[in-house]
């Protein structure tokens, strides 16, 4: 577990040393980073801040829990974020905000260390350390959207190239885990999007705050990553519906061919049947040729029909 403690101070973030005990933090920091593989050991740690000892299960387990918690001036709410060695799964961070102070509780699955990418004078343009951290929470997160649709459209591209020049290479299991990592992916998007929607709700009681106008603005972005996903969904469904008409062509034209060679050793059967009964007066059985005779109609007989199967386009 990795902790880092931010105060706002005359416009400017400072790092404060990290030897201030849980129960202080509200009176001395603002902001609250916490890096952690296991929850349980981040709200035990926790456990000397009062407010929080009722929340406990609803940090601990993020999944069970997604509409925000409010309590006494407090609001705690969850926000999925994609995880890092697997863009289409989910892990949730966590912000437990009261006047003037939060704690963001950050998987290390997410691997996201929002205070690195800040823009150099974003907090010139905020007076409270809360708009400014969301801020460069939303926005790295706005980033990291336009990375996986970026990575999500190369990933059908090369399906659909893949589907024009070696179609027979490209599995139906792999197609249709395409299709539902992308659908996975727009709900990550979309609970982003309503998460982030309703903590501005909440935030907004404080019409001064110019920092929640910024953060509404950005937030607007969230409307199109739906718009664009919702596009790579549909194209990841033609693709899918393109690939099973290949398929469903390729099994055609397999039937196709068994039918041909059915037409062929029907007549054939026939043939063969009939010189096989077991009659004692079949003249043709003494013939000296006969044997001959029989192959040469096979032959030919076979040859007329593949000719005519072939010019009709029964092969095509």
């Amino acid at each position: 577990m990795e902790i880092t403690l931010y105060r706002f101070d005359n416009g400017k973030v400072e790092t404060v040393e990290n030897n201030i005990s849980p129960d202080q933090w509200p009176e001395k920091v603002n902001w609250v980073e916490i890096h952690c593989s296991n929850r349980i050991e981040v709200v035990d740690y926790l456990e000397p801040i009062p407010s929080l000892k009722e929340h406990r299960n609803y940090i601990i387990t993020p999944e069970n829990h997604i509409i925000p918690e409010t309590s006494k001036g407090l609001i705690i709410q969850h926000f999925i974020i994609s995880r890092k060695d697997n863009i289409y799964k989910g892990d949730y961070i966590s912000l437990i905000i009261s006047p003037g102070f939060v704690i963001c509780i950050i998987p290390d699955s997410v691997d996201r260390q929002f205070y690195q990418s800040q823009p150099n004078n974003a907090k010139d343009f905020f007076n409270d350390l809360t708009d400014y951290f969301l801020f460069i929470m939303v926005s790295d997160i706005f980033k990291q959207n336009i990375a996986n649709l970026k990575t999500v459209r190369e990933r059908l591209n090369n399906m659909e190239e893949q589907l024009l020049n070696e179609p027979d290479k490209l599995g139906s299991s792999s197609v249709m885990k395409t299709r539902n990592d992308i659908r996975q992916l727009a709900d990550i998007i979309e609970d982003q999007y309503v998460g982030f929607k309703i903590l501005v709700s909440f935030l907004d009681v404080d019409t001064e705050k110019e920092g929640l106008e910024k953060l509404k603005n950005i937030l607007n972005g969230f409307k199109e990553f739906n718009r664009m996903v919702g596009r790579l969904e549909e194209k990841a469904e033609s693709s899918r519906t393109q690939f099973m008409l290949i398929h469903q062509e390729e099994s055609a034209h397999k039937i196709n061919i068994l039918t041909i060679l059915q037409a062929i050793f029907i007549p054939l059967t026939f043939i063969a049947g009939v010189y096989g009964m077991n009659f004692r007066n079949i003249p043709e059985l003494n013939w000296q040729n006969g044997y001959y005779f029989i192959w040469g109609s096979f032959v030919v007989l076979s040859g007329l029909l593949l000719i005519y199967f072939k010019k009709n386009g029964w092969f095509d």
